[in-house]
């Protein structure tokens, strides 16, 4: 592919809830992506069935800096259960790195979201990359099941 086709941020959300679904497969979490135009939760996830959590993808095809997404029109919902998974993938098709990941539970992405544009935006500074970046782990934890 000579040309490069722009894509649209649909196509990056659409892409971003496939392949963090494909993650979560890959460790060992059911995703079932839900339907299309569901404005809250594009991913519920479980392990076992026993408990399941939710998530709400954010794809953009930007790799630059500042890393940040709108969250929303409204101040994001807050539950141990609910994560943000903020997906960068790259435009050009030939690229082969991975997709960078970061990954903020729901009560972190709204207490540091500011207003932008009448919107809530969430914004992750230099230096914070360690605290979002592949935190797979984050979602295994609020996944284990612990008995009464």
């Amino acid at each position: 592919m000579s040309e490069m086709i722009k894509r649209s941020t649909k196509n990056a959300g659409n892409a971003g809830e496939y392949y963090v679904a494909y993650m979560l497969s890959r460790l060992g979490i059911s995703a079932a992506l839900t339907t299309s135009g569901s404005s809250a939760v594009d991913i519920i996830a479980t392990i076992d069935g026993s408990k399941s959590i939710s998530i709400q993808v954010k794809g953009s095809w930007a790799r630059s800096a500042p890393r940040q997404w709108m969250v929303g029109k409204h101040i994001p919902a807050v539950s141990p259960d609910f994560f943000y998974v903020f997906c960068n993938m790259s435009e050009d098709i030939n690229n082969n790195n991975v997709p960078e990941i970061f990954i903020a539970p729901s009560l972190t992405v709204a207490n540091n979201s500011t207003w932008h544009h009448s919107a809530p935006l969430f914004k992750i500074a230099k230096g914070e990359d360690e605290q979002y970046l592949d935190r797979w782990d984050l979602i295994q934890s609020a996944l284990v099941h612990h008995p009464v």
